[in-house]
Parts: structure tokens; sequence; C-alpha cells
């Protein structure tokens, strides 16, 4: 692979393990493994206010020079970007539990607040790689649902670090710690908050 082929496979990568992206997926099995055709809508609506909103803060702050780029290259424009997703997160918890929406949507939305609250602490001194921390927390979120199966997804964590690295928008200690922070706050919510709401 030359390094024109390579530069594209380790950009598509960090695109389409964007949490953004991932979440499409994920929201949907969960919505349906909930509630089936009603799960699905349950989906689309959270997916709509826990993505779309900060999507939309993202797409505009570009065009409005807020941001320097959809990644958030810089460290400094990450707070505000955390503090955008974290409103959407309360606002899809608010939504899912009033309106008595699917468990296991509640379920990782509450996962993304909490990941959000720590990432936005973390993120006013220090870079974490916020894909290793969806990609990690993904992964372990399927584990939990799915079983045995879906360790299989554990393996886009080297697939990420790898991408992440060879564009150099981490180094490996901020690859490590990103998909450290989202095992360990999925395993936290899924496997002992969750009991409780």
């Amino acid at each position: 692979m030359n390094v024109g082929m390579t530069d594209r496979f380790a950009r598509w990568i960090s695109i389409l393990c964007d949490s953004s992206f991932l979440s499409l997926p994920i929201f949907l099995a969960f919505g349906y493994v909930s509630a089936r055709t009603s799960g699905l809508l349950w989906a689309a609506l959270t997916l709509l206010i826990v993505t779309g909103i900060p999507l939309a803060y993202l797409i505009l702050g570009r065009q409005r020079g807020w941001v320097s780029d959809l990644e958030l290259s810089r460290r400094e424009e990450r707070p505000r970007f955390i503090l955008v997703s974290l409103s959407s997160d309360v606002l899809a918890l608010l939504v899912l539990r009033f309106l008595d929406g699917p468990h296991l949507l509640t379920m990782i939305v509450l996962t993304y607040f909490c990941l959000a609250v720590v990432m936005f602490a973390i993120s006013s001194f220090w870079k974490i790689s916020m894909h290793m921390a969806g990609v990690g927390g993904f992964s372990t979120a399927l584990v939990f649902v799915f079983g045995a199966p879906a360790l299989w997804a554990l393996l886009s964590l080297p697939l990420v670090a790898w991408a992440r690295l060879h564009r150099r928008k981490h180094d490996i200690p901020q690859l490590v710690a990103g998909a450290l922070v989202g095992a360990m706050i999925t395993a936290l919510v899924f496997g002992w908050i969750g009991l409780f709401i």
C-alpha cells in the first residue's frame, strides 16, 4: 500500500469510527432489540437529539469559524463541543425517561452523558482521544448486550489507534487512555448504574 493510499485508509477509518457515525448502527440495534419496530423509531428520535445536535454545532462551527475542523484537532475547541453534547444527552435522557423509552437506549445515552462529563474534565488540560473513547465504549456496550459473540468489536481498537496515530492526531498515551476511559465508563453504567434506573 503506497503512502497516499495509507493516508486515505487512515482517514476513512477515522471517519467511519467516529462516534457520530458508529452511533447509527449501535442505537438502531439497541432500539430493535428493545422493542422491534417501535424501538427503531425511538432509536431514530434519540439519534436525532444525541448525534444531530452536536453534529449541527460542528457543521455550523466550521462554517462560522468556531472550530478548525470536524475532528476538533485543537484541544481548546473541545470543551465547548462537549458541553453541547452534554446538553443534548440531558435532553435525550429527559425524553426517554418521561415518555417511557426503551431501557437500553436510556443506558447508552446515560453512558454518553457520563463519558462526556469525564471527557470534559480531561479535555480541559489534556487531549485524550475521543475516537478511542467512543470505540472502547461502544465495543464494551455491545459485549454487555450481545455477549461473547460481540467480542469481535474489540478488534476495532487497534485499527482506530493505528489510524489516529498515523494521522498524528494523538500519541499512544492519549489513545490508550481514551480506550480505557470509554470501556470503564460503559462497564460502570451497564454493569452497575443500570441496575438502579
